[in-house]
């Protein structure tokens, strides 16, 4: 019942999906026939959501015909095609949830003819849908429903719409689990289990659950138990509490049921009840409440079996023949458990009336076979049981179960009848399918029935000799056993030597790899470092050149001031050869020094001041205090501050100790904090002439230090002292590197 209830679930969700897929690409005129079609569309839209509301009723159906009648009629009229296969579908939908299936299908493959040449790809794979959901579960339509499934699914995947075709690949798989075609089952819910996750769905317990159900039915319990609680697992981290989940639920209660594990069953049987109870889902309420009495009669709770069955019965009327005779097949079982053969009757009669008339499907009416069977067999009627099992021996049974039950009742009724030798090969079969059933009292009574045959077919001599041989034949199993955990050892030996072997190689072959890719690597390191050397080189030669051309220039600088008797000319002509020094020596640095993009602040100053000394022909009256930083300033902060620590030199020189004068110069370059630096160039000498603001002066000094502090992102300060003047310029360097600091008395 609850494939059904899933088959039913996922179609709904397909035709949902089409609410809004469908727009007319094919005629784009006038507005009359536009809004005519988007009418249509509209009513299409209407007639979908009544018929995917959770409980439709005989009024909604005939709702959603009246629209699709309505869409119909426009569509004619204004001959829209796409209109009329989608009335026609939406009449089978109708029609298909009032229960009439056959009539339905009529209007569902008009639908897939006409959409199949006017309408969208979406619209195509919707109506296949429609059309496989017309067909039923039974042998004879199942594989035309797997077959309009399938091409829709095939639509969807050239769509690249994974989540869409993830579902209905999903769908298929029930139905091939329906089938009983295992294999192809898992092969499709395994491709909806990939699509799923590549699209990023998380929902992925349904699918789960239906995989470990088929597990299941490949008598695979380990797995199909795996799968079953990775269901339960992500539902409940999902706070699932829907339906699917109850299903989750009562296919893990089955898997534990199947294993023997009653006590686990019970609770998940009880977590699915409760579940359904919420939902108000009768039809599982009732298959839940008949599984749970099917345990309960296993487990020997026959009373609280009765008030389950009692309660599904209840719940509401079972209209299905199939579900009809399952639950019967459960009252008589109840009661050949509790030996109370007198009201196993009725249900017997009835159950074996429903056999009779051969309107239950080939699985049930194998089910009805066997209940049959073993009522006969409990009630000593073994000459007509013989005849139900002996057919039944004869299909092939899917179910380990029903194969172990059929085995205990042909070991039963042949013992009964006297075929001694056939009973025990019964019995021996019974016993390798239900081994976790198995119990010793069992054992023993399989060996005192091979004694009882043994003693009626041989004296007494014999005997003896057949106990000597099971001695010998339980010594030469144990020699067996021996054998085969030796040779189960040399494989694995093998094995584990030729993964051993397979790593060694796989390692091998990794680092010859390696070894290539840092053959590779280290020679384009070798290239890297021969450009790097070679643009070091032509970088130092550039340096150097400007050097050379700065000195030419002061050189000739110095020639021409030869020719020159005006004493503003030569000052001007000193000075601009004072500030080519000091760019001139940056470069000098440059060159000299492995790192070409930084000037040593603490090399730099002293020099500076030293070929300022010279050049101005400072004599010992006149003392240097250098502090300086260890700091090092990228070249486009070095030139301007080397300026503004000449012009400030200089300045302080000619102005602030005349008639001879004595006093000292100092020099502070200090970094204040990380990211900045402060230049400070203080005398002791005469100051500011009271009165005078030297700022507002247009001399070139002034310009040329305040320009270049601007330059520098600082500012320019200028101080007296009393006595003396201080030139403070403070900016933000990109770097330094402050390790030491620097007293010098020059």
């Amino acid at each position: 019942m609850s494939g059904v209830r899933l088959i039913f679930f996922i179609l709904c969700l397909f035709l949902g999906f089409s609410r809004t897929d469908y727009a007319n690409s094919r005629y784009a005129g006038d507005d009359e026939r536009s809004a005519a079609i988007s009418s249509v569309l509209t009513l299409w839209q209407q007639g979908e959501d009544i018929l995917n509301k959770p409980h439709t009723t005989s009024a909604d159906w005939d709702s959603a015909v009246s629209i699709a009648l309505d869409i119909a009629t426009t569509s004619k009229r204004i001959q829209f095609e796409q209109g009329t296969g989608l009335s026609k579908q939406l009449i089978s939908a109708a029609m298909r949830h009032s229960g009439r299936g056959n009539e339905a299908m009529a209007y569902a493959k008009e639908a897939v003819a006409i959409l199949r040449q006017y309408g969208t790809a979406k619209q195509l794979a919707n109506a296949y849908i429609e059309l496989g959901g017309c067909y039923s579960n039974n042998e004879t339509d199942l594989p035309e429903k797997i077959k309009q499934y399938e091409n829709g699914a095939r639509i969807y995947h050239q769509l690249g719409d994974k989540v869409r075709e993830a579902a209905l690949l999903e769908l298929i798989g029930d139905l091939y689990q329906v089938k009983k075609d295992y294999p192809t089952s898992l092969l499709r819910l395994h491709q909806s289990l990939s699509l799923y996750q590549a699209a990023g769905s998380k929902n992925l317990q349904g699918v789960y659950a239906l995989i470990g159900s088929v597990y299941n039915g490949q008598n695979n319990f380990v797995e199909g138990l795996r799968y079953n609680m990775l269901a339960v697992k992500t539902g409940e981290a999902l706070k699932d509490s829907g339906l699917l989940m109850s299903r989750v639920y009562h296919r893990l209660a089955m898997t534990y049921y199947s294993i023997n594990y009653h006590r686990q069953a019970m609770e998940f049987y009880q977590k699915a009840l409760n579940l359904a109870y919420q939902l108000k889902d009768t039809l599982a309420i009732q298959n839940y409440q008949i599984n749970i009495a099917e345990l309960l009669t296993k487990t020997k709770h026959y009373k609280e079996s009765l008030d389950s069955l009692n309660a599904a019965t209840r719940t509401r009327p079972i209209t299905d023949i199939n579900d009809h005779s399952y639950l019967l097949s459960q009252y008589l079982r109840l009661y050949i458990a509790m030996r109370d053969y007198q009201k196993a009757t009725p249900y017997y009669e009835k159950i074996l009336r429903i056999y009779k008339e051969d309107k239950v499907n080939e699985f049930e009416r194998t089910i009805l076979s066997a209940n049959i069977s073993l009522y006969l067999v409990e009630t000593g009627r073994f000459r007509e049981a013989a005849v139900y099992l002996t057919s039944l021996s004869e299909k092939h049974l899917s179910f380990m179960a029903t194969n172990a039950t059929l085995e205990k009742l042909l070991f039963k009724t042949d013992s009964a009848l006297g075929k001694l030798p056939s009973a025990i090969g019964h019995f021996q079969r019974y016993k390798d399918l239900s081994d976790s059933l198995t119990s010793l009292a069992q054992a023993r009574q399989l060996g005192q029935l091979q004694l009882q045959f043994e003693t009626e077919e041989k004296d007494k001599d014999i005997r003896l000799l057949t106990q000597k041989s099971q001695l010998q034949a339980a010594s030469l199993e144990k020699e067996i056993i021996v054998r085969y955990v030796i040779i189960g050892g040399v494989v694995i030996l093998i094995v584990f030597l030729i993964l051993v072997y397979n790593r060694y190689q796989y390692n091998k072959r990794t680092n010859v790899r390696l070894e290539h890719q840092q053959a590779e690597i280290n020679t384009r390191n070798e290239t890297l470092r021969s450009l790097l050397d070679e643009k070091e080189w032509l970088l130092k030669e550039i340096h150097h050149r400007v050097k050379n051309n700065l000195q030419i220039i002061i050189s000739l600088l110095n020639t021409q001031s030869q020719y020159l008797h005006n004493k503003d000319a030569l000052a001007a002509i000193r000075n601009s050869q004072q500030r080519m020094y000091s760019m001139s020596l940056i470069h000098q640095r440059l060159y000299q020094t492995e790192n070409l993009g930084k000037i040593d602040m603490h090399w730099y100053i002293p020099e500076m001041i030293s070929y300022i000394r010279d050049s101005l022909e400072a004599d010992q009256r006149i003392h240097f205090q250098l502090d300086c930083d260890d700091i090092q300033l990228d070249v486009v902060e070095a030139v301007p501050l080397g300026l503004i620590l000449n012009e400030a030199v200089s300045n302080a020189l000619k102005y602030a100790f005349p008639d001879g004068k004595s006093g000292s110069i100092h020099i502070c370059f200090k970094a204040v904090s990380p990211e900045c630096c402060i230049l400070t160039v203080s005398d002791n000498g005469v100051g500011l002439p009271e009165g005078k603001d030297i700022l507002e002066t247009a001399s070139l000094g002034m310009s040329l230090m305040a320009g270049l502090s601007h330059q520098l992102d600082g500012s320019f300060e200028l101080t007296d002292n009393r006595p003396g003047v201080a030139v403070n310029v403070t900016f933000s360097c990109k770097e330094f590197i402050s390790n030491e600091k620097t007293d010098l008395l020059i």
